[in-house]
């Protein structure tokens, strides 16, 4: 089950009305298309690259905003990467090279994508103020797998905390499925591991989040190079949605946030605290990271069923000054391909510098979730696998919407919604 996709198929790009180059298909392969919303964003980018090697998938239409409509996507990707680089420098940030395979494709309209019938799968990545355009595609019969924050509350889930919320959905007839925050998904899975194993009461939680949280957004470079800064009060709105999305997902009694910016490129690091129930119980840091190494609550799914599941969603490391963002989030480095390393390419979390008992909190413990993948494209990715799955499987889908739990699932977390 490696994210190191093995390419299937031959890519040629296709030449449409007006000579214009569509996106590539393999439709004699059997992949199902798969359209990107706000696919010239940074987080599109990095999707369109991975789904041209993915096994069940192919990449569908990518559609940008009305300013790129019609563009090269080349020309669009080599601009913002530009910029990114002008903006922070080359030894922070690192470019995202374009691929060969999509040379000549131009990026599509919301209307182009409408008239595809081929296609009726989209991921979204678009800012909230657009994105209305979800509501659009899925009254004209599209199932949308989105990490935008636009409705965030409305479906939110995370395949491994919240597992029956998926078939539960799909059988009352949703159409959008809903992702949290990068920083959410992370810190839900070890959290919902500790519920598990001990009962949860008191969470805090501090970040310190990349740059490539925000996209292609450009931060003043005083402000995030050499520098921490928090985002408290600022546009980002972001400890409002990862405190609503957290105590939506895991119960908790109380549950405190705070969030900061910091000069790396790739790789959330957050700090989490926690007061649990049966604290009498823990003896040893040892019981901690056995509760995250068990918790593998979709491994009865068939080997392979979803490409992009990771055999465990956590990935422990005992050696001191572990996890860090640079080393531990699976971003791939010359001569170690993604799948050979424990994140198993960004897709597991690393969580370690477990320490018991400081005085105030119960457990102590870090944790670095790869925002791009994890966190964005990767968690929108393994909801459409996991849809995919299920709808070749009515029976199964109905089974575990009337509540059976599949064997090995946890019970989902807290489903009511966050902001």
């Amino acid at each position: 089950r490696s994210l190191a996709f093995p390419m299937v198929g031959t890519v040629s790009p296709q030449v449409g009305e007006g000579g214009a180059v569509v996106p590539p298909r393999f439709a004699a392969d059997g992949r199902t298309p798969l359209a990107i919303i706000g696919g010239t964003g940074y987080v599109g980018r990095l999707l369109a690259r991975r789904l041209l090697a993915h096994p069940t998938f192919c990449l569908g239409p990518i559609v940008g905003s009305q300013r790129s409509e019609g563009l090269l996507y080349e020309d669009v990707w080599q601009q913002k990467e530009d910029a990114l680089v002008a903006n922070y420098g080359d030894q922070l940030w690192t470019r995202q090279p374009f691929p060969e395979a999509l040379r000549g494709v131009r990026v599509s309209s919301l209307d182009e994508l409408l008239a595809d019938e081929g296609c009726r799968l989209a991921v979204s990545c678009v800012a909230p103020d657009v994105g209305y355009v979800e509501d659009i595609l899925t009254s004209n019969g599209f199932a949308v797998f989105s990490i935008s924050p636009y409705k965030r509350s409305h479906n939110l889930m995370v395949l491994e905390v919240n597992p029956t919320q998926m078939p539960r959905s799909m059988a009352q007839g949703a159409a959008l499925f809903k992702s949290p925050n990068c920083v959410s998904v992370g810190t839900t899975l070890a959290l919902h591991a500790l519920h598990a194993a001990f009962g949860l009461r008191d969470v805090s939680v501090c970040t310190l989040q990349s740059l490539s949280g925000r996209g292609d957004a450009l931060y003043p470079p005083e402000l995030v190079q050499g520098n921490v800064y928090p985002i408290w009060g600022t546009k980002e709105n972001t400890e409002t949605y990862i405190a609503n999305e957290i105590a939506a997902l895991v119960p908790t009694e109380s549950l405190s946030v705070r969030a900061h910016r910091v000069g790396v490129h790739v790789g959330h690091f957050v700090d989490v605290r926690v007061r649990v129930r049966d604290a009498a119980a823990l003896s040893s840091v040892e019981e901690v990271y056995a509760a995250f190494e068990k918790f593998a609550p979709l491994s009865h799914l068939p080997e392979g069923a979803l490409p992009s599941l990771p055999p465990r969603p956590l990935h422990t490391m005992r050696d001191v000054g572990t996890p860090r963002p640079a080393s531990h989030c699976g971003t791939p480095k010359p001569g170690r391909p993604p799948a050979a390393r424990g994140e198993w390419g960004g897709m597991a979390v690393s969580v370690g510098n477990v320490k018991l008992a400081d005085g105030a909190w119960d457990i102590c413990f870090s944790l670095v979730v790869n925002n791009m993948v994890r966190g964005a494209y990767g968690a929108a990715l393994l909801m459409a696998e996991y849809h995919q799955y299920l709808s070749a499987r009515p029976d199964e889908l109905l089974r575990l919407a009337r509540g059976a739990e599949a064997p090995g699932a946890e019970a989902p977390g807290a489903e009511a919604p966050g902001a």
